[in-house]
């Protein structure tokens, strides 16, 4: 019986060529998506869960009150002596680490390469679950000047030969002895590195290796299996003690120590200075909607496209039910043509996710692999989706044709464009094109607020500029070779050699010496150290007072320059000449952006860079994009003749502004791929529901043709119907859109105004979408023969 229910089933198949395609690619084109984001999905969800101990590690963070950056008061820094204090004192705290991680130039002969690595203590082998290829690993780090190298680092410096016992050199000064070498982490793990080396030679640990009020470095621990970690949270109250005196000083509160586990890191974390960027958990959910919603739409196609196309198979209904088929057979007969679809196309779907799933990791920047042989989770809920779509898409057709009579089969009246089975296959051509179009509205919005952010004055010229990094005593030492020689190349118009660029503003401290804070308030305030040029070479606005000059002498040591949004928190109406922090303020600048558009604009001041603060900055350039490469080549030869072999980067200020925005670029870019495959899966059951509108009313268009109707006419005719269905989903849509979009905009300080714009493209887009897919069928039955079409019964 089931084969002959196969059999049945593929004659079908390639019988009705048109709808067997239209449903095969609907639900193929679904079943990729679903597949692909489902692999993203599972990548997220997979951060940091290789660890063997993954419930019972935590990372510590401090709150600390009264210190908001950045939206909030949470950092991920805490002091040196915690890990340490809480495994002695807390007998549920079984292991610690303390890491910070650091890029260093890395050397071995002329081969220099800029590496990001940790440095940790002998705890790390304990809390996280290392691999270990060569050498020593743990006992590695119990001594100064010994570093273990990730096997990718080991081959870029050594080859295939060994590296255990030979030395590399870091910063081009300190040798450091390589005692092990260690598997790569996981991409999917929230920090990566490509060395790990010995706390004890952090740059900063000898003179804060004791010290609670600094906090230099991120602390993880391994607590005992079963440990409540909120209780051991209130334990670590106890500790605030030690920081108290220092926090004091600024009129600060001492930092509250919270757990937090380590696999809600990648996903749910926002805490200042992560170590590296984080994924956000309602990125996940959007786009798991947007899967299933994908999937619905080309499940809403089989069963559309399905029930309609029964009419042209009534005499196979009725004559298989006059030769005694019982319900149930017919039942099973199309529940398993449904499934045969649905096997092909999940088949199919998997050969295309393969085929395009690196494309796909490129979009959202995800190394996601495809194991499906080791992975049964994921093979289970594939096979669980196959399932579920053959089901329902085949379960409604399947009991509306198995229910028919044999005289109404015979007759082919079943199907008619009205009654309860037309609302339902309307209201399901209504569902499809409202949530096309709550995708293309919302591509168009995060379009619109991604336009806004790249074209707003942000208070500074961004084009044509470049920043090259450097982190060099050299740089400093030439800085006035280095200017001079910069400026005989044409291309270059102006340099700046500073602490900073504008959206790395990260530095920011309490005040209270001002003029007229007699109550000695605290005021939050951005900081950072420029040259003489800065203003000028970002094109800066003075508002009040003057640019720092080296003709006053008063500007090295004693010049602040605040911005507007600070001269208004101090309530200053004219801020020139007044008491400042440790001098004077001898200018305002038009506030100006330093952080993303989800944020206001705060307090900052800006001040003359001073010794310390030389040997680490950016080298800021204002150029002509002629001849860009040889201009690169020229800015960074000069760069070498002051520090030989440093690999320095030369970038666009725009392109590092872009990148502040690469989540919200990513996310626009998903939207429009799948708001086209949307609208190319709605249009396809409209052209099935289409095609078969116009073989139900073949006759009554050969009649018309006969009476004098003109194909503007009968175009009309067919399409009117179809087109009020976009309408109403159009309707539907824009409440849904506004809901979500408006949602979404207010992460941003700044935004656009959600106007009527992105709703009328969307409609009309839809509309054109679904006029040109009805007018091909309408315009084709307007020209065929009346008397063909009369012949047709």
């Amino acid at each position: 019986m089931f084969k002959n229910y196969l059999k049945i089933a593929w004659r079908n198949f390639k019988k009705g060529k048109l709808y067997s395609f239209i449903n095969l690619t609907g639900l193929t084109i679904g079943m990729t998506s679903f597949i692909l984001i489902a692999l993203f999905v599972q990548y997220e969800l997979s951060y940091d869960r290789q660890h063997e101990n993954v419930d019972d590690i935590y990372r510590v963070i401090s709150q600390q009150p009264g210190n908001e950056y950045k939206g909030t008061d949470l950092f991920s820094g805490t002091p040196l002596p915690l890990g340490t204090a809480m495994v002695r004192d807390f007998p549920e705290v079984e292991a610690k680490t303390t890491i910070d991680l650091r890029s260093n130039l890395l050397s071995k002969g002329e081969e220099v390469f800029s590496e990001k690595g940790i440095f940790a203590d002998n705890g790390f082998f304990e809390v996280f679950t290392i691999k270990q290829i060569s050498g020593e690993g743990k006992s590695a780090l119990e001594e100064p000047l010994n570093v273990l190298l990730t096997e990718s680092l080991a081959k870029k410096f050594f080859g295939d030969e060994s590296p255990l016992d030979r030395t590399i050199t870091f910063e081009r000064k300190t040798e450091f002895t390589i005692k092990g070498v260690i598997a790569d982490p996981p991409k999917n793990q929230h920090f990566s590195y490509s060395y790990i080396a010995s706390i004890s030679e952090a740059p900063y640990y000898s003179h804060n290796k004791n010290a609670w009020g600094n906090n230099v470095a991120v602390t993880y621990v391994k607590l005992a299996s079963g440990t409540d970690s909120k209780e051991l949270e209130d334990k670590l109250l106890v500790y605030q003690k030690n920081s108290e005196e220092e926090y004091a000083k600024y009129g600060l509160e001492p930092p509250i120590y919270k757990l937090q586990p380590l696999k809600d890191i990648h996903l749910y974390s926002k805490v200042n200075f992560e170590l590296e960027p984080n994924g956000d958990m309602k990125y996940v959910y959007l786009y798991s909607l947007i899967a299933f919603v994908i999937l619905l739409l080309a499940s809403i196609n089989y069963m559309n496209l399905t029930t309609v196309r029964s009419a042209q198979r009534s005499k196979e209904i009725g004559m298989t039910k006059v030769l005694g088929a019982s319900r149930r057979q017919l039942l099973f007969q199309f529940l398993g043509e449904s499934f045969l679809f649905t096997i092909i196309s999940f088949l199919l779907a998997l050969f295309l996710a393969a085929l395009l799933l690196p494309e796909f990791g490129q979009l959202l920047n995800k190394n996601i692999p495809l194991d499906l042989v080791g992975n049964r989770w994921l093979l289970l809920g594939m096979f669980s989706m196959a399932i579920v779509v053959a089901s329902l898409s085949g379960l409604y057709p399947s009991v509306f044709l198995s229910g028919v009579s044999p005289a109404k089969a015979f007759k082919g009246h079943f199907l008619k464009n009205t009654g309860g089975n037309a609302w339902l296959r309307n209201g399901l051509v209504v569902a499809q094109f409202t949530a096309a179009i709550v995708l293309a509205i919302g591509s168009l919005i995060i379009y619109q607020q991604l336009q806004f952010t790249q074209d707003k004055n942000l208070g500074y010229d961004k084009d044509h500029m470049v920043h090259v990094p450097y982190s060099t005593p050299e740089i400093a030492e030439n800085e006035n070779v280095i200017r001079n020689e910069l400026l005989k190349n044409p291309m270059i118009n102006k340099v700046s050699i500073s602490t900073q660029i504008p959206l790395e503003f990260d530095n920011q401290g309490p005040i209270s010496n001002w003029e007229g804070n007699t109550t000695k308030q605290q005021l939050g305030v951005y900081r950072t150290f420029v040259d003489y040029n800065f203003i000028d070479v970002l094109g800066m606005e003075i508002v009040e007072g003057r640019a720092f000059s080296e003709d006053f002498a008063i500007d090295e040591k004693e010049g602040y320059i605040i911005n507007e949004a600070a001269a208004r928190s101090l309530g200053w109406k004219t801020s020139v000449g007044k008491a400042f922090d440790e001098g004077k303020v001898i200018g305002v600048v038009k506030d100006f952006h330093i952080q993303k558009f989800n944020l206001a604009i705060e307090p900052l001041y800006m001040r003359i860079r001073p010794e310390w603060a030389k040997n680490y900055g950016e080298v800021i350039m204002s150029i002509s994009t002629d001849n860009y490469e040889e201009t690169k080549k020229y800015i960074t030869s000069v760069m070498n003749e002051a520090a030989p072999l440093v690999p320095f980067d030369v970038k666009f200020l725009d392109d590092t502004y872009a990148q502040l925005y690469n989540s919200e670029i990513r996310l626009g870019n998903t939207f429009n791929i799948f708001t086209i495959l949307a609208l190319f899966i709605a249009s396809m059951g409209m052209f099935g529901l289409v095609s078969h509108n116009v073989v139900q009313r073949t006759k009554e268009i050969g009649i018309r043709k006969v009476l004098g109707s003109s194909t503007v006419a009968i175009v009309s005719l067919v399409t009117k119907d179809f087109l009020i269905l976009v309408v109403v989903a159009l309707l539907a849509a824009c409440p849904i859109a506004y809901f979500f979009m408006n949602d979404w905009l207010l992460q941003f300080t700044y935004r656009i105004d959600m106007g009527w714009t992105a709703f009328v493209v969307a409609g009309v887009l839809a509309i054109l979408v679904a006029l040109v897919t009805i007018s091909v069928q309408a315009i084709k039955a307007a020209n065929t023969n009346p008397v063909k079409s009369l012949r047709t019964e």
